[in-house]
């Protein structure tokens, strides 16, 4: 009896550990829900409450006023934004699945060499690369464009590689076994039976890479110069960088753009978190071949 009760006093001090750890996290959202209801008057004395006094609500439709021109093209910028983040979704999932299935079924020399050098790459910052591929990318004419922000996730991605094949390699051997007597070759079996069988890991790439596209800063930052070729989260770095006439930025519509930036990745997050779940334990339970 005492261990029960010992239990059921661990159990309400873990739970309440997690809530005050979770109303920590949640401190700077509601700041900036705040932030982004505050009138004109406090944002020219910057006076900001951490709970919402006002509710300013033309901040949200100001943002929008000039949509497609002027200082603040957002709905340009959210085009652009769903232009990257709809063909980077689509590359991530095509060349990760088909090089995961590559590795994982298919037999050839030195198979087991070049997937260590494809998890070599993981351990390289992306500062090394940086200036090459943008070279690369300025000689072929692409600068100020969105294709080099759009190209490069059609070579796939380490990270998805790797556990997208350690899913593929917990799939039954008999099946691949069947396919073959049935007369299935190996792209007809990576159709009929992996893809079915690994939604859980294009689900998470789909993630990954929205997560990734939506909020990227420094791609944009280097290949973009244009205004209206920006993404919003470049848009809403250039807000930061603006002032009023007073001479002081205009928080409430930075905030305002931040929450466009930050509810759809949440919503995202929320709605995909059982396929992260799933890919945790595809992993777990794969082998290596």
């Amino acid at each position: 009896m005492l261990d029960k009760n010992l239990s059921k006093v661990s159990k309400l001090l873990i739970y309440l550990t997690l809530v005050l750890f979770a109303g920590i996290l949640i401190i700077p959202f509601v700041y900036m829900i705040s932030i982004a209801l505050a009138s004109p008057e406090s944002n020219i004395k910057e006076q900001f409450t951490l709970l919402p006094t006002e509710f300013y609500l033309s901040n949200f439709t100001n943002l929008f006023r000039d949509s497609f021109s002027g200082e603040r093209p957002i709905l340009l910028w959210f085009f652009n934004t769903m232009l990257i983040v709809v063909l980077s979704i689509v590359g991530q999932i095509i060349s990760s699945t088909l090089v995961a299935f590559g590795f994982a079924r298919m037999k050839y020399k030195h198979k087991n060499k070049l997937f260590l050098l494809v998890l070599g790459t993981m351990m390289l910052p992306g500062q090394i690369t940086l200036i090459p591929v943008f070279l690369i990318f300025r000689n072929l004419g692409l600068y100020n464009t969105l294709w080099p922000l759009i190209i490069p996730q059609f070579f796939g991605s380490a990270y998805n590689i790797f556990f997208t094949r350690q899913f593929i390699t917990a799939i039954p051997g008999n099946l691949f076994e069947a396919a073959e007597m049935d007369g299935l070759g190996p792209f007809r079996s990576f159709t009929k039976i992996v893809l079915p069988l690994i939604k859980p890991a294009m689900a998470a790439i789909a993630i990954f890479t929205f997560n990734f596209a939506w909020s990227d800063i420094m791609g944009p930052l280097i290949y973009v110069s244009d205004t209206g070729k920006m993404t919003l989260a470049l848009g809403a770095q250039s807000m930061s960088a603006t002032s009023n006439p007073a001479g002081t930025v205009n928080m409430s519509m930075l905030m305002v753009m931040s929450l466009l930036l930050t509810l759809p990745q949440i919503i995202i997050y929320f709605l995909g978190q059982k396929y992260l779940f799933q890919i945790n334990l595809g992993i777990g339970n794969s082998g290596t071949k």
